[in-house]
C-alpha cells in the first residue's frame, strides 16, 4: 500500500472524472490514484521533463463555488503552495509546482512511499511509547522549521503524517487554510475535514497561531497511543463542544508521556506548552527521564475568564479524604435524575393539578409516574440526527403518558399531548448535551 498527500486508497483505482494517463501542465503523466481525502484526489504521477516520480494532488473544490470564488481559492492555493515549498525539511513535504488543470488547483510534490500514520494505527492499533515520543520529537522539528517561517499547518492530524524508514513527513500545509476560506466564500456550507484534532480556539473562529498546531499534536499524539483520539462523539456538533468545554478523558497507556499530552491538550493556548517545552519534554522521555520543563499545569483545563485574586489560606488535604472524595455521577444517572425532576417540575401547570386516587396519596402516584419516565428517557440513546431523535423522544414519551392515564385516569389526551411536547423535548436536550461518557471515560 502506498501513500502520497495525506490520503490513501487500496491498491490502483481509476477515477471517473480524471483518468490515469491525463497530462497535467503538459508536464506531470498520472499514472494511478493512490489516495484520496476530503480535500482531493492523490495520484502517482511522473515528471516527464526531469524522469522522476511525484505525487500530483488535485483539489477538490465543493459544489457551489462560483468562477469568481474559483479565481480567488486558485490563488489562495498557489500563495499557500509557494510558501510552503521554501520549507527545507525532511520533516516537511517537499512541494515542487502548482498549476491549473481544467479549473482545478494541482499541487505537485515529492513521491514519498510510505504510511501514513493513521493507517499504521488501523493495523497496530496503538503504537508504543517510545515509538510515539519519536514521532513527536520529529513532528515538533518540522513545525518548528514552518513556524519559524510564519506558516501555520491548520490541519494536521495522523491522516497528514507519513512514516517513513528514517522520516516522518508531514503534509498539505496550507491546503487547510483554502478550506478555511472554502467555507467563507460558498453558500453551500460545505464541511471539510473532521474536527477532532482542532484546537479550542481554532473551532471558536480565532485566528491561526502555532498553538493550535501544538494542541493538533498533541491530540495526534494521544490517538498514537491510545488508538483513539482524545475527544469523540455522535454529532460534529456535540465534538466541537466537547472539545471547547471537555476534558479528555485521562490516557492509559501514556505513561511518562502522559505529563505531555496533558500540557499540549491546555485549554487555554497561552498556557499550552510551546514547541521547546514540549520538544525538551519528549526528548527526556526517550533518554529514560521524566518529562521535565513543561508549564505548572499537569492537566487539561477548561478555558474559564479570569477572576480577580483573593487570598485564601492554605488548607491540608490528606490522602485519605482524596480517596473518599465523591465521584462525579455517571451520564445515566445525571440523565435519569434530570427527566425526574422535570416532571415533578411539571406539576405546577395548571392542566397538571393531580390528587390522590383511590387511596393512594398525590406524592406516590407523582413519584412512581416520574421514576417509569426517568428510566426509559435516560437509557434511551439512539446514534441518529438530531431531528428524527426529537421526534422520537416525543413518540415514546406520547406512549409513556397515554400508558400513565390508562392505569390512572390523571390527564385528558389534550394534556398527555402537551407534557409529550415538553417533557420529550426536555429530554432531548438532555441526549444532546449529556455525553455518553463522563469526564473519566466511563460509558453512560
Amino acid at each position: 500500500m502506498t501513500e502520497a498527500g495525506g490520503a490513501e486508497v487500496d491498491g490502483a483505482e481509476v477515477d471517473g472524472e480524471r483518468e490515469g494517463g491525463a497530462l497535467i501542465g503538459d508536464r506531470y503523466r498520472l499514472l494511478e490514484l493512490i489516495g484520496r481525502g476530503g480535500m482531493g484526489r492523490v495520484w502517482r504521477g511522473r515528471d516527464e521533463r526531469l524522469g522522476r516520480d511525484v505525487a500530483v494532488k488535485e483539489v477538490v473544490l465543493p459544489p457551489g463555488v462560483g468562477e469568481e470564488q474559483r479565481a480567488v481559492l486558485f490563488h489562495r492555493v498557489v500563495r499557500e503552495a509557494r510558501a510552503a515549498a521554501r520549507l527545507n525539511h525532511p520533516g516537511i513535504i517537499t512541494v515542487h509546482d502548482v498549476v491549473e488543470h481544467e479549473g482545478a488547483p494541482i499541487i505537485v510534490m515529492e513521491y514519498v512511499t510510505g504510511p501514513s500514520l493513521a493507517s499504521a494505527l488501523a493495523k497496530a492499533g496503538r503504537l508504543p511509547v517510545t515509538e510515539v515520543a519519536q514521532i513527536g520529537v520529529k513532528i515538533l522539528k518540522a513545525l518548528s522549521r514552518a513556524h519559524a517561517s510564519g506558516i501555520v499547518h491548520r490541519d494536521l492530524k495522523p491522516d497528514n503524517v507519513l512514516l517513513t524508514d528514517d522520516r516522518v513527513v508531514i503534509t498539505d500545509f496550507g491546503i487547510a487554510h483554502m478550506a478555511d476560506a472554502t467555507l467563507t466564500l460558498t453558500h453551500t456550507g460545505t464541511l471539510i475535514g473532521t474536527p477532532a484534532y482542532m484546537a479550542p480556539e481554532q473551532l471558536e473562529g480565532e485566528p491561526p497561531t502555532p498553538a493550535g498546531d501544538l494542541w493538533a499534536l498533541g491530540a495526534t499524539l494521544y490517538s498514537a497511543l491510545e488508538g483513539r483520539p482524545p475527544f469523540s462523539a455522535d454529532t460534529y456538533s456535540a465534538l466541537c463542544v466537547a472539545i471547547v468545554t471537555k476534558e479528555p478523558p485521562v490516557p492509559r497507556r501514556a505513561g511518562p508521556l502522559a505529563p505531555v499530552l496533558a500540557a499540549l491538550l491546555t485549554k487555554d493556548p497561552g498556557s499550552r506548552a510551546g514547541a521547546d517545552e514540549a520538544l525538551a519534554a519528549l526528548e527526556a522521555v526517550l533518554r529514560g527521564a521524566e518529562a521535565t520543563g513543561l508549564p505548572a499545569r499537569t492537566a487539561p483545563t477548561r478555558r474559564l475568564p479570569p477572576v480577580e485574586p483573593v487570598d485564601v489560606p492554605p488548607v491540608e488535604i490528606t490522602a485519605a479524604e482524596v480517596v473518599a472524595a465523591p465521584q462525579t455521577p455517571g451520564p445515566l444517572l445525571l440523565r435519569a435524575a434530570g427527566c425526574f425532576a422535570l416532571v415533578w417540575l411539571g406539576t405546577v401547570f395548571p392542566w397538571n393539578e393531580v390528587r390522590g386516587w383511590h387511596g393512594y396519596p398525590r406524592e406516590l402516584l407523582i413519584s412512581v409516574t416520574a421514576g417509569v419516565i426517568a428510566l426509559v428517557n435516560a437509557v434511551l440513546r439512539p446514534r441518529w440526527p438530531a431531528a428524527p431523535v426529537w421526534l422520537l423522544f416525543i413518540a415514546v414519551n406520547t406512549g409513556l403518558f397515554l400508558g400513565v392515564t390508562a392505569i390512572w385516569p390523571l390527564w385528558a389526551f389534550g394534556g398527555v399531548l402537551l407534557n409529550a411536547l415538553m417533557l420529550g423535548t426536555c429530554c432531548w436536550l438532555l441526549w444532546w448535551f449529556v455525553p455518553r461518557r463522563d469526564p473519566a471515560g466511563r460509558r453512560g
